[in-house]
């Protein structure tokens, strides 16, 4: 299907039209997504839920009043 091709074309075409400082800059984002998200969390991982503190994956777990393991 040419996707090993494709694939190769589309990073060829990336590598000479992003600027070095496009990467940088898109680094420089993504660290501060992950130091403002992990602000939020806290530490271990932990979301103020209220009166208890809970895992991240527990806050995002959909409810469907199955009892909690």
């Amino acid at each position: 299907m040419g996707l090993v091709r494709f694939g190769l074309l589309t990073i060829g075409t990336d590598c000479t039209c992003v600027r070095d400082e496009d990467y940088r800059g898109l680094g420089g984002r993504a660290v501060g997504v992950t130091s403002r998200l992990a602000g939020r969390l806290g530490p271990a991982g932990t979301v103020d839920a209220g009166p208890a503190t809970v895992s991240a994956f527990a806050a995002l777990a959909p409810r469907d009043g199955a009892a909690d393991a």
